[in-house]
Order: structure tokens, then C-alpha cells, then sequence
């Protein structure tokens, strides 16, 4: 079961690694966590081509620095960040690898991208790859008129999207140039809007410049300044000199990359390091075992050291029942229920006020439109007019047509042609096929307990809409979603990083199982 969280823990690391040094490849756990959600984006008037610089006006090598990215003293890869500057600005050029042990196997999580500044450090465009095992996927996009227009490209299928971009928004590379504009002194803060460019979700990135303190790189003291990164959940130390090169970052309870030359930070272990040494970073080991979780129709618990309880969500299904304040952090105590599908009519018509397009529209990884998913989706209902009997047959399908792999799809095209993947590619393309079928479908995160490790792993799922949201489990084949399964965020990519206020923190005390 270990596939429920390895893109997870993986994507997680290697977004934090990429987006942070210099902060192109930072963070997602979860994946890091997650695929791509964009139901915030406006479609009608992309107009985005690949992004197509002239790169010979950047000839000036102004930087060219090499992290190492280390989980608890394990070498897990590596990124590079060379800035060049040109007449107009600053080309940045970043790349990541991240590498780990899968069943036997290594491996690899690659991110690369180049994106071009002006020279108060604006946005111009950029040009990203993003690579798992063999799954890619492109990302371009340009700035123009405070929108910003992106075409992302997954396995052959593509996808135009548009998102509010003003001037005060900023691409992640351009972080540390940033610090060099604003100058560094000890209580100097930035409140700093920046696109997550592999996920294409802008931040609110909170900085805060702490105190100036000794700190060994190389085996060699140095003296930087401490500066405090908050953003979603997630805070990160960084090192920076007094001339604005970063010499260490830490964060995610163990994670940490640091300045090297280039051929420490090439070099690997000679044994890569196996995911299963990295799932006790999402696993949440309960007070007590749950014997056959999937059988689990009633479970009472209580979850703790929450940061933010408002968050915690209360539906038909979960029930917060009371929110206790333990020092700095909360108590939630819940209760999850299964309740039977097959009791009740299901076949309602979408009427009233609630609007249902955001969970009927196409986005790049749910491409509800594309001409393959249409067709699969017809072959699949057939004649069936009944939106919960469809789902019956989608769930069935996806859980019986896609190989159970520890690797991850970007999009449902990409996990429909490759026939592998995890939960979130079950899920992405349980979503595009239900779509297309008329139901109105979300994907939403949380937990779902594992007896393979006696612990809780974060998971995917999809809901649908038949008179009220259903939830269903393609991944585990189930119709029924038994009571292990505890949401804790649904919606876009901005709402599945507030998985960032429970990874490596949340623990579990199990009250009653029924």
C-alpha cells in the first residue's frame, strides 16, 4: 500500500529542493504533493505558445551555484541555479534531481526550468519540464497585460490557461535576487507574491530576517544571516550572506539542502536512499491497529498537535465534535461514518442555486474535453442515464484499467495511455471520465489507514455529485469508502497545500472503531 504516499513524500521533496534554491524548486508533499489544479483559471482567452526568448542577449554569468539535498543526513539529489545577465534583465536557468529506491528500483524526479526577468526583476516568461520516471510534462508561459498565459503539455495532450499576474507577483527564481535589491539587516521583513511554477499556484511568502549567527558549510564557520520563510504551513530557515548568497536552507522535519561545489553535490551514495526510510515522514502511527480498516464502518478519533482547527472539514460523512486547546496546538476530536449508497436514490438532477461548473470543467491534469477521454467515457456508461450508476461503472473501470505502480501521471491523458499509477492518477482520471459524463466531480486528500504499516498514509480520492457529494475509491476499488478515510482538504491546488499544516506534525489517537 505503500503507493499512497510515495508522490506524496517524492514530489514534496523535490518541489521543496526545486523551488527553494534559489527557491525555483521549494515546498509539492506533497506532492509535495499533488498534481496540477486550476479551477481558479480562466480558459476563454489563453493564447499561450512556448515561451521563445532570445537566450543569446544572456550571455553574462553573474552565479552559478550547486545545493546538495539531504532527508536526515541522506543524500536525495541535487539542484543547480546559474543567473545570467543581459541587456534586458536576467535569464535564470534551475534544475533538480531528486533519486530514491522504489520496490528495488531507483527512481528519479527531475524538475528544470529557465525564466527571464526584467531588470527591476519582473516577470517575463518561463519555459519548465518536469519529469517522473517516464511521465513528463511542459510548462510554458509569458506575462502580458497583468494576466499571465500558460500552455502545459502532459502526454501529448495540451491544455491554455490564464491567471491574474500584477506586478507585485513574482517568479520563484528571482527570490534571492530580490533579497540582493532589498538589502539584508537583522528585522527587515517581505510579504512577497510568487508563482509556484511547477503548480502553477501563487504564494504568499512571508520573510523575515532573524539575527546574524555562525553556521558550517563545508566544515568551514561562516557568518550569515538567519532568515525565517513562512508560507502555507511550511517554514523554512534559510543562511545568506551579507551579499545575498544562500548557504543552507532547512526544513520539513529533516530536509535540508546546502551549498557544495559541483562535483559533491553530482556524487551519490553508492546505496540511493529507499522510500521506505522516508514514509515515516507522512506515516501516522494511531495509539492502536486497526484490524481490517476497509471493513471499517464507524471510527471516532482524535487528531493532534493542529495548528489551524478551522480548516478541519465537517460534512454529511465527517463530523467535527469538539476542538480542545493543548498549549500552542489543538485537539480535533472527529467521527467518520460509512453510509450505505445502495439505500438511498442517488439519480437526482443538478437543479437549484449551487453552481456545478467549476467540478464539470476541464483543467490541465483533469482534461475532461479531450477527444480520448470522451470516447472512453462512452464506452464505459454506454446507454446508462443514471449519474450514480455511471460512477459505479468509472470507478470499476479505472480500478481494474490502471496498473497499481509507485509512480505518478500528471493528467488523466497521461495515465490513461500509460495505464500505471497511483492514487492521484486513479483519481485525475476517475474525475475526467466522470466529466465527461456529465457528473460533477472533485478530487480531495487526506488520510486512509494502511495495515501494510499500521499507520495512516496520506491518499487521494474523488467525490461526485448525485443530489449531494459521494465519495468513491478508485485506487482501492471501493464503492463504499470505508471510515479510515479522513478528508482534510479538497479543491485547487492553493486548498491541497494546507495538507503542509499536517505532514510530519498530525498524530492520531484512536477512540472507537465500529
Amino acid at each position: 500500500m505503500m503507493y499512497y504516499a510515495r508522490h506524496k513524500v517524492q514530489d514534496t521533496i523535490a518541489l521543496y529542493a526545486l523551488c527553494h534554491i534559489p527557491f525555483f524548486v521549494s515546498f509539492i508533499i506533497i506532492t509535495l504533493l499533488l498534481q496540477i489544479s486550476l479551477s481558479a483559471c480562466k480558459k476563454d482567452n489563453a493564447q499561450s505558445d512556448n515561451f521563445t526568448p532570445d537566450r543569446q542577449r544572456y550571455n553574462n554569468l553573474i552565479s552559478d551555484r550547486w545545493f546538495g539535498i539531504y532527508f536526515k543526513g541522506n543524500k536525495l539529489g541535487f539542484t543547480n541555479s546559474m543567473i545570467y545577465e543581459g541587456e534586458d534583465g536576467y535569464k535564470i536557468v534551475s534544475k533538480a534531481i531528486i533519486k530514491m529506491k522504489v520496490f528495488g528500483e531507483v527512481q528519479e524526479t527531475s524538475f528544470s526550468q529557465e525564466c527571464y526577468l526584467t531588470k527591476d526583476l519582473r516577470a517575463k516568461g518561463f519555459n519548465s519540464l518536469h519529469q517522473i520516471a517516464v511521465h513528463r510534462q511542459s510548462i510554458s508561459g509569458f506575462v502580458k497585460s497583468d494576466k499571465l498565459y500558460m500552455k502545459i503539455t502532459s502526454a501529448g495532450a495540451v491544455s491554455k490557461t490564464t491567471i491574474d499576474f500584477d506586478r507585485d507577483t513574482y517568479l520563484s527564481g528571482a527570490i534571492d535576487l530580490i533579497i540582493k535589491k532589498n538589502g539584508i539587516s537583522v528585522g527587515k521583513k517581505y510579504n512577497l507574491k510568487i508563482l509556484m511554477e511547477p503548480i502553477q499556484t501563487i504564494l504568499l511568502v512571508q520573510i523575515e530576517i532573524k539575527r546574524k549567527e555562525k553556521v558550517i558549510i563545508d566544515g568551514l564557520e561562516k557568518e550569515a544571516f538567519y532568515l525565517e520563510e513562512r508560507y502555507k504551513g511550511l517554514t523554512a530557515g534559510m543562511w545568506v550572506t551579507e551579499d545575498g548568497e544562500i548557504l543552507k536552507e532547512v526544513s520539513l522535519e529533516g530536509l535540508e539542502s546546502r551549498r557544495e561545489d559541483r562535483d559533491t553535490a553530482l556524487r551519490f551514495d553508492k546505496d540511493v536512499i529507499p522510500m521506505s526510510s522516508l514514509i515515516t515522514f507522512s506515516l501516522i502511527k494511531p495509539d492502536k491497529t486497526i484490524k481490517e480498516p476497509h471493513q471499517v464502518k464507524r471510527l471516532r478519533l482524535k487528531l493532534k498537535n493542529i495548528s489551524k482547527p478551522d480548516i478541519i472539514i465537517g460534512d454529511r460523512r465527517q463530523r467535527v465534535l469538539s476542538k480542545n486547546r493543548v498549549g500552542k496546538v489543538y485537539e480535533v476530536e472527529m467521527e467518520v461514518r460509512l453510509e450505505s449508497q445502495k439505500s438511498e436514490a442517488r439519480s437526482m438532477k443538478l437543479e437549484g442555486n449551487i453552481s456545478f461548473d467549476k467540478y464539470l470543467e476541464e483543467t490541465p491534469e483533469i482534461q475532461s474535453n479531450n477527444s480520448e477521454i470522451k470516447m472512453k467515457a462512452s464506452e464505459i456508461v454506454g446507454g446508462e442515464s443514471d449519474l450514480w450508476l455511471k460512477a459505479l461503472k468509472i470507478n470499476k473501470w479505472v480500478f481494474d484499467y490502471l496498473e497499481k505502480k509507485p509512480v505518478d501521471t500528471f493528467s488523466a491523458v497521461d495515465a490513461l495511455k500509460s495505464r500505471e499509477g497511483e492514487c492521484q492518477s486513479h483519481s485525475n482520471l476517475f474525475a475526467a471520465l466522470s466529466r465527461a459524463s456529465g457528473i460533477p466531480t472533485k478530487i480531495v486528500s487526506g488520510i486512509v489507514y494502511s495495515q501494510d504499516y499500521n499507520g495512516f498514509l496520506y491518499h487521494a480520492w474523488p467525490e461526485v455529485y448525485i443530489g449531494e457529494w459521494i465519495p468513491l475509491d478508485p485506487t482501492l476499488g471501493e464503492e463504499e469508502v470505508d471510515a479510515t478515510h479522513v478528508k482534510l482538504v479538497e479543491g485547487s491546488w492553493e486548498e491541497q497545500l494546507k495538507l503542509l499544516y499536517f505532514i510530519g506534525k498530525v498524530g492520531i489517537e484512536i477512540i472507537e472503531i465500529g
